[in-house]
């Protein structure tokens, strides 16, 4: 139960698991709630491939943070966390001031390695954040023709937490990305002078859904016309071809990356709360390991796998339920189940829903065939 004292909990990072966790923790009576994140305003990321590639406005998929916190009945601080000092359960801000705690939970997200390739920052493009996607759409605005290649970056794991390691990331912008360009260039009549090539590090593209989902892409791919190598590990970008590790390279005048992902900076500068990689280990009620006042969720977490808005919800509602749990008696705790949701925008009117839970060995996989309209 709670006792006289007011429990604080703060919430580092105001994306979807961090608003996510807002939402139930705003409904236990006697919290203290502080969201911190040094941005103004939140981002409805799976719109992304839309201001790319379909002439929405970037603005329209920021919202204010503040407005949302305050509704909730929490306090909303614009400051970056620098680092957590957990054995203490004090978080220091970018300003060096700190900040006591009696839960902390970090929703950060994972970091977003773009200096990590070669030439991306002359040469690359990239759906995955709100300064990146406008200049793909710059980009491809510009763009007369020619040969494509889109595909992830590999990304490192820790060994701390057992759960599937996946080569990339996620591969769910890629899908969106390849489909979405291919019917734009149809529309302004250029896709027959363009080229269309899919990387992946992967043994297999998608590597986290199941042969269902597999069979029901592969006609789709290929009525597109586009090409999908496995296996390939990308290590340069530049002005007219990628390259990749295994020494051979691609021509491209217009390449487009998921980059690496690795942990977020405050975990990597806050001793012992990350695994090697930089990630936060948890238990399956996304408990940190060695500290048990402290949650996170999403891409942030070891346990998120693969980076994905769904999985991060997910992870929310268990880190909420615990801690009501904890702090209430009351409430049941849902088991960790995730599975990978994505609807695929194809371009004009077209999607495909992709709903799987065979990478951990679930029996659902499945992806129905979308009827063009």
């Amino acid at each position: 139960m709670l006792a006289n004292k007011r429990q604080r909990i703060l919430i580092v990072g105001g994306g979807f698991a961090g608003l996510r966790a807002l939402f139930h923790l705003s409904r236990i009576d006697g919290l203290e709630i502080i969201v911190l994140d040094p941005r103004e305003t939140s981002l409805v990321k799976p719109a992304l491939p839309e201001v790319a590639l379909s002439g929405k406005s970037v603005e329209n998929v920021r919202f204010p943070l503040e407005p949302v916190v305050r509704r909730a009945g929490a306090r909303f601080v614009r400051a970056g966390v620098d680092r957590v000092l957990a054995s203490e359960r004090v978080v220091v801000l970018g300003d060096g001031t700190t900040l006591e705690y009696d839960y902390l939970l970090i929703a950060a997200g994972a970091r977003k390695a773009y200096d990590r390739i070669p030439g991306y920052d002359e040469y690359g493009y990239s759906p995955c954040d709100d300064f990146q996607a406008p200049r793909l759409a710059q980009a491809i605005e510009a763009f007369e023709g020619g040969p494509i290649a889109i595909g992830a970056a590999p990304s490192i794991w820790g060994q701390r937490v057992e759960v599937p390691r996946l080569s990339a990331p996620c591969e769910g912008p890629v899908g969106e990305v390849m489909f979405m360009l291919d019917a734009e260039l149809r529309r302004r009549g250029i896709r027959e002078c363009s080229t269309i090539r899919v990387f992946s590090p992967g043994r297999e593209f998608f590597e986290d859904v199941g042969s269902a989902v597999h069979a029901a892409l592969a006609p789709a791919i290929e009525e597109s016309g586009i090409e999908v190598v496995p296996g390939k590990q990308i290590s340069a970008i530049h002005a007219d071809h990628v390259e990749f590790t295994d020494s051979t390279h691609w021509p491209s005048e217009l390449s487009i990356l998921i980059p690496p992902y690795t942990g977020n900076p405050l975990v990597f500068a806050s001793e012992g709360l990350g695994d090697e990689a930089g990630f936060v280990p948890t238990d399956r009620q996304m408990r940190h390991l060695d500290f048990p006042k402290l949650f996170a969720v999403g891409d942030g977490t070891a346990l998120s796998m693969p980076k994905l808005g769904h999985i991060a919800i997910h992870q929310a509602d268990i880190a909420c339920a615990t801690l009501r749990r904890e702090l209430t008696g009351d409430g049941e705790i849902p088991d960790f189940a995730p599975e990978i949701f994505c609807i695929m925008n194809r371009g004009g009117h077209d999607a495909m829903l992709i709903l799987s839970n065979d990478l951990y060995g679930g029996d659902v996989d499945r992806c129905p065939v979308p009827r063009s309209g």
